[in-house]
């Protein structure tokens, strides 16, 4: 991107040589072929995150992790080239997103609000290397909103998309933070009012068409709500495969099948466009294709799945492909 600065040079081609050939094999199943391929690493070896916000920018094909108020920055091969952060002007870092010129957007809080407990955020531009350009404020949003404080950022076609999982709200502004729409989920999901101060959202993501795919784990479901608020859901609790535990990150692949990690049984399941069942992988182990307590999970290009675990077990980065 841009000519970014590579920190790691001959060290880290081995390091990436080492891992293709420490990679366990694939295994087919359902006309799936699933493959752990590697962990973030750099130079040193795996990142051992406990627990990331991860963000990939598919236009340039790099994945950046936030963890600590700090971003790291990784190639398509899964090494360590740049990384930002500890600078005031940046706020506290929440999450991210990248554009097609390969601007970093944060989402970011700042101060509290005079006379109040509220913390104000704002959008924070960025150039490639993490400079701070300026702040955006995000700006017209009705009374039904005005209280809305975001956790999750998305980026799509020149709109930034802000989700509050605790509140179960989102708003859609134009890359100007100028408020364009927003949703109201717990209304959309009909859940009592006595039932939502228990129910909030864990997993969030946007898939190439515009619908929100995000889990409840108190319900036990993933839903999907398409941009004019129209929901569809699917999942039951249980124990066996290709049911929910405790559900946490979920994405929708570039073939229309959706993925749903499940931290209670260490696995990530996969369905098809139509929330039929297909198969799951992973299973709590140390093994290399074993995953410890999955949590979010990212789509990449070439069907590589970018997976978030506890455990200091950092970023496992799987291929889920047709056979």
């Amino acid at each position: 991107m841009k000519n970014r600065v590579i920190k790691y040079g001959f060290a880290a081609a081995l390091v990436i040589a080492y891992m293709a050939a420490a990679a366990p094999p694939a295994h087919t199943s359902n006309g799936l072929r699933i493959a752990h391929l590697y962990n973030l690493a750099d130079f040193t070896g795996d990142v051992p995150y406990n627990d990331a916000m991860i963000s990939v920018d598919r236009y340039h094909d790099e994945i950046y992790v936030l963890f600590q108020n700090f971003v790291r920055i990784y190639n398509s091969s899964g090494m360590e080239v740049y990384g930002f952060g500890y600078d005031q002007a940046l706020g506290w870092m929440r999450d991210l997103v990248v554009d097609e010129k390969g601007d970093i957007f944060l989402l970011s809080y700042g101060e509290r609000l005079p006379g109040s407990d509220r913390w104000v955020y704002h959008i924070v531009h960025c150039n490639y290397r993490g400079q701070a350009r300026g702040n955006i404020s995000v700006q017209g949003l009705p009374p039904e909103f005005a209280h809305i404080l975001p956790q999750k950022f998305f980026y799509r076609e020149g709109r930034f998309l802000l989700v509050s999982r605790k509140q179960m709200l989102a708003v859609e502004t134009d890359r100007n933070g100028v408020f364009r729409k927003g949703y109201n989920f717990a209304d959309l999901l009909e859940i009592p009012e006595k039932d939502r101060p228990n129910t909030e959202i864990f997993g969030f993501s946007v898939d190439g068409q515009g619908n929100m795919l995000f889990t409840v784990p108190v319900l036990f479901q993933a839903f999907r709500v398409s941009p004019e608020g129209t929901v569809s859901a699917f999942g039951k609790g249980g124990s066996a495969p290709g049911l929910f535990g405790v559900v946490s990150g979920i994405v929708s692949d570039d073939h229309g099948n959706v993925l749903v990690a499940d931290s209670q049984r260490s696995v990530v399941m996969v369905f098809d466009p139509k929330f039929q069942f297909i198969t799951e992988f992973g299973y709590y182990g140390s093994k290399p294709q074993n995953l410890v307590r999955p949590r979010d999970i990212a789509l990449g290009n070439s069907g590589k799945l970018y997976i978030v675990q506890l455990g200091q077990r950092g970023v496992s980065v799987f291929s889920v492909t047709p056979n």
